[in-house]
């Protein structure tokens, strides 16, 4: 049985006492124990290193249980102390204060088995950036978790230098937006290849920056009451769903669903209140109504794909894939996956063809056009697959790669898919990973998939979507193909790769719903849409994938080739042939509606 994520976080605990209208209520609080609480609320297994009073008071017992609370016995005046005062507008200041003996904490006091099987180690705000560094070096030296920090207002002021090096030392770092400045300017922080950086920005939603890709999450709607831990909440919820293998933009976006409970009760109460449950309602809260998954429909074609024979997932072999037992078949595939997006082009704001041409004189479209261009580099020139090569790509390279046989070069939007390849050999040759390092890396971790994916999610090319649709199809190929390079548990570990052909099987079998007319035009009309437009669409799709395996007990791998053939049933640009589709007795038969139509390169 695997074991569940664990956390240590290093800090101290506090008394607060909040005044607002002249009454007082005293609360546990400090960032350590405010990101321990929130990162057990969003379903992680934490342990809390810090200062203890001895005996300890009732004030701290609940968020005790819950952390496993452990560390160097102390006097309770010998916890920090705080006065927070509010005004008549909700604003805070603070009144009194005592800090306690928080900087008399040392990584001497660490016990080495406390360091044992933990995932992350985060070291909240303590007295000063010094402090922290010097747990930071220490732990680096002692165990191989990933080292997480955070740090406040005054920290920052007072030495944003030693804060800024703080954060280049650690694999994670947690500020605000105020804080950000200070320590970044005006600038754009620099963050390394491999390192995650998260800025909370209030009610703007956090940045979240996987090295120098930046994506906005928003925060969830809310009743502020008292904004006191409302970062340390977003750091714990991200810390517990990144050691439990989600996107570091889904992590974050657990974390603020985790703030939204803590902001709307005073001090620690809404925290320690908080439910799995009331988070998970949190976060579907926001669901966009436009759309919806039918879960008749799905019942329905599950159903019938449990009885067809002979479905299988795909074994990426044939003319324009690698030779089973090539010794570049690794490379091959990652450096291939890469550019398995924008297969279209538009014309007067619709979507006007996909992308069609010919190589080596046969006729291809899209995806398959991509697989015989890297067959060709695979055959050709295969040095050009390395790591430090794709890095150093000339522009001549990239054209040549996807020329056609009449010379020109039919990849939209050529430009993305240069800059992404030389992005991808970069973080790479940066990180000192090559494709199959990572892959012998996986396979020797107790889930591989989980593992790849979260190497993945450093690499350029592959970061940037939070539904992983490229490196699911990475993982399919690899452990899919007959020298089964991982091991997909039966396809259980398999995530739904929604791209197009996904999305547009989906909406004209029924399985997800438009109910919103606006909508529903535009994906007649194939209009250019918004954003937020194809996030409902692709999310939607993603869960009615998720369902119809469950309803088929087919896993993803098998399902989404079920579908893949379908584009060939259910095309884009001519009648379906609905009389030769097994699911012709159960589709809704929505045949003029069309996938999102949005340049990304997520897919």
């Amino acid at each position: 049985m695997a074991r569940r994520p664990h956390i240590l976080i290093i800090g101290g605990a506090s008394v607060d006492q909040l005044r607002a209208d002249g009454q007082p209520l005293t609360t546990p609080g400090g960032a350590a124990l405010y990101t321990a609480v929130a990162a057990r609320k969003a379903g992680a297994d934490v342990r809390f290193f810090g200062f203890k009073p001895d005996p300890l008071p009732e004030l701290f017992r609940e968020a005790a249980r819950m952390v496993d609370w452990v560390g160097p016995p102390c006097h309770l005046d010998d916890v920090p102390h705080f006065e927070i005062i509010y005004d008549e507008r909700g604003d805070a200041r603070m009144g009194a204060a005592s800090w306690g003996k928080e900087d008399q904490l040392d990584p001497s006091m660490v016990p080495d088995a406390l360091l044992e099987n933990v995932d992350f180690i985060h070291i909240a705000a303590i007295h000063d950036p010094s402090l922290q560094m010097k747990f930071v070096q220490t732990l680096r030296r002692r165990s191989s978790a990933k080292l997480s920090a955070g740090t406040f207002g005054y920290m920052v002021h007072r030495a944003p230098d030693a804060v800024r090096a703080l954060q280049e030392a650690t694999d994670l770092f947690f500020l605000n937006g105020f804080e950000a400045d200070a320590v970044f300017g005006r600038q754009a922080p620099t963050v390394r290849p491999g390192q995650i950086l998260v800025i909370t920005r209030g009610a703007e939603g956090a940045d979240v920056w996987q090295g120098d890709w930046c994506t906005r999450v928003p925060c969830y709607p809310a009743q502020p009451v008292d904004l006191t831990g409302a970062g340390d909440s977003v750091c714990g919820g991200a810390l517990a769903g990144l050691v439990d293998g989600l996107h570091p933009v889904q992590a974050v976006q657990l974390g603020a669903a985790v703030a939204a409970l803590t902001i709307e009760a005073p001090g620690m109460t809404g925290l320690l209140r908080a439910t799995r449950m009331a988070i998970v309602q949190r976060q579907a809260h926001v669901a966009d109504a436009r759309v919806s998954v039918d879960e008749a429909q799905v019942e329905r074609i599950g159903a019938i794909l449990a009885e067809l024979p002979h479905i299988a997932p795909f074994d990426f072999t044939g003319p324009h894939f690698p030779p089973v037992g090539d010794p570049l078949t690794i490379s091959w595939f990652f450096a291939t996956m890469l550019h398995q997006f924008g297969f279209w082009s538009p014309r007067e704001g619709r979507w006007d063809q996909p992308m069609l041409a010919n190589l080596d004189g046969e006729t291809l479209k899209g995806s398959d056009y991509v697989f015989a261009a890297f067959a060709r580099v695979l055959h050709e020139n295969p040095d050009l697959l390395a790591p430090r090569a794709q890095a150093t790509l000339r522009w001549g390279d990239t054209e040549e790669t996807f020329r056609a046989d009449d010379g020109h070069v039919p990849v939209p939007v050529l430009a993305n898919h240069h800059a992404l390849a030389r992005s991808y050999g970069r973080d790479l040759w940066e990180l000192g990973w090559t494709p199959e390092l990572l892959v012998t890396l996986a396979q020797e971790a107790h889930n591989p998939v989980a593992a790849l994916v979260e190497k993945l999610d450093h690499v350029a090319g592959y970061r940037e979507d939070p539904l992983r649709k490229k490196s699911m199809l990475l993982v399919a190929a690899l452990g899919q193909r007959p020298e089964k390079f991982l091991d997909l548990q039966d396809g259980r570990d398999l995530a739904p790769i929604i791209d197009y052909h996904l999305m547009r099987s989906c909406l004209r079998t029924g399985l997800v719903r438009v109910h919103d007319e606006a909508l529903r035009e535009t994906l007649l009309e194939r209009k250019l849409c918004t954003p937020a437009d194809e996030a409902a669409v692709r999310l939607a799709s993603y869960d009615a994938i998720q369902r119809l395996c469950a309803h088929s007990g087919h896993d993803v791998g098998t399902v989404d080739y079920f579908f893949f053939g379908a584009r060939k049933r259910c095309p884009e640009v001519t009648e379906p042939d609905c009389a030769n589709c097994p699911l012709d007795g159960a589709c809704a038969k929505e045949k003029g509606l069309f996938q999102p139509v949005l340049r990304t390169t997520f897919y």
